[in-house]
């Protein structure tokens, strides 16, 4: 072979290679103990589906509504990244709600405790305290009721003297002696920088006689007595860099509690308006029809081949198409991109135009044949004469599967992701690998017209 013969087939190895590797290493993908790595989406995998609504002011301007949705977007992903959850599919849909997939979790409740909270930390002082039951009254403007989470009322402050804005980290803690009252979790509160010097300066402006309330979304969780010894450090240090927040926390409502608190609070209120759980037969029973509509048509376009171009034409056209679905799931794994029951269209559409950059080349190597020339001449003529229709009508389809992933939502993106990536694919195959096999393997000497069309 020659020189740029071996530098195509290191190529061609270099993609098959990295495509398997990706496809089946988990340690490369991360996918556990899953045999191809390859993310289900909600339609194939089952799980929760939530859709929000932010509630934004009236008056509000549609581009400071899409800063806010944006934000609300990012806090989520991070929110069930730090959860731990896989694959999650967080999108718009409309200008103020978006909706909230998470593949694999059937537990509705944990998901609306995770996604639909608002997280507003705050931290306030508490006028009076009363017992479950009891009615207590504001006494100004400035006051307000609000309860514990064992409904026990308390007045305090409208005006919190400090807010979630000033923490850098909430991280779950384990007392071995819990104090009456307070179960072994406590989560505590680390502030950054500005944060410790306000919170330094809230407890200088109280008196050993206050209480400061740590409130999370309008429920108290804590209302402790201000110490003397935090008052010594807050007089004696420039910065107070912790707090905590008690209670009688399971283990998951403590973590949970803890991943809101990371991921900040949302810059407006939420309104969970759908839930709906999809079960896994559900998700069984779409894998089981878009794979039987995948093999049948991957069959049906081999038959084809086979039929149409005969042994060698076939067989390259066909070897082809079977590297190229390696390309694509291999190309799902390395981009971690989620199979979706519409990425299976996108599959089923790519075997199409697999072939079809292949059949673009062989009517033109036939054509060559029929004006005389040898194989080798006709396969180098058929390449060079076919590859501008080929790269226009690619370069065309990935500029409309480019829009559709900017502009479209959830599903179509999954479409457009294996559209493209089955695109992508198709050209190498077809103008590397189908060349390299009819140039270098003698295929092309096996070349020949089918009588009907030899006159």
């Amino acid at each position: 072979m020659r020189r740029n013969d071996w530098l195509r087939l290191l190529l061609i190895l270099a993609v098959i290679i990295a495509a398997v590797i990706f496809l089946f290493l988990p340690s490369f993908s991360g996918a556990g103990e899953r045999l191809v790595n390859i993310n289900l989406g909600l339609d194939l995998q089952g799980g929760s589906q939530l859709t929000l609504e932010a509630q934004i002011p009236e008056g509000t301007s549609l581009q400071d509504t899409s800063d806010i949705i944006d934000r609300i977007i990012t806090i989520l992903n991070n929110r069930v990244d730090q959860y731990g959850m896989t694959n999650p599919v967080i999108r718009r849909a409309g200008t103020k709600r978006i909706v909230v997939e998470l593949p694999g979790t059937r537990d509705i409740a944990q998901a609306r405790q995770l996604i639909g909270r608002t997280a507003l930390l705050e931290f306030r002082r508490v006028v009076e305290e009363g017992k479950k039951g009891e009615v207590l009254t504001p006494t100004s403007l400035n006051e307000e009721v609000l309860t514990d989470r064992d409904r026990n009322p308390y007045v305090v402050e409208r005006e919190p003297l400090l807010t979630g804005a000033a923490l850098s980290n909430a991280v779950v803690r384990t007392r071995s002696t819990p104090q009456p009252g307070q179960g072994p979790l406590f989560i505590e509160l680390s502030f950054n920088t500005e944060g410790a010097r306000l919170f330094r300066d809230v407890i200088n402006r109280l008196t050993t006689q206050d209480r400061l309330a740590i409130i999370l979304d309008n429920t108290i969780y804590s209302a402790p007595y201000i110490t003397e010894n935090i008052k010594e450090a807050a007089a004696t240090s420039p910065s107070l860099r912790e707090a905590v927040i008690e209670g009688r926390f399971t283990a998951d409502e403590a973590r949970l509690l803890a991943i809101v608190l990371r991921a900040g609070s949302l810059p407006v209120e939420v309104e969970i308006v759908q839930e709906s759980s999809v079960g896994p037969s559900l998700g069984e029973d779409s894998i089981r029809r878009g794979m039987i509509s995948l093999i049948t048509g991957f069959v049906l376009v081999m038959l084809y081949m086979f039929l149409r171009y005969r042994l060698s034409l076939g067989l390259v056209g066909n070897l082809a198409l079977l590297l190229n679905m390696v390309i694509v799931f291999g190309g799902l794994a390395a981009f971690r991109a989620t199979l979706t029951l519409d990425g299976i269209a996108g599959i089923i559409l790519t075997i199409g135009m697999s072939v079809d950059a292949n059949v673009i080349i062989f009517e033109r190597i036939k054509e060559e044949l029929r004006a005389g020339k040898l194989s080798g001449p006709a396969v180098k003529g058929g390449f060079m004469k076919s590859f501008s229709a080929i790269l226009d009508a690619n370069v065309t389809t990935l500029a409309v599967a480019f829009i559709l992933l900017l502009m479209g939502t959830g599903p179509v993106k999954g479409f457009a992701v294996t559209l493209s990536i089955g695109v992508v694919g198709s050209m190498f195959c077809a103008l590397f690998f189908s060349r390299f096999l009819l140039e270098t393997t003698g295929l092309a000497e096996r070349v020949g017209v089918p009588l009907e069309q030899s006159g």
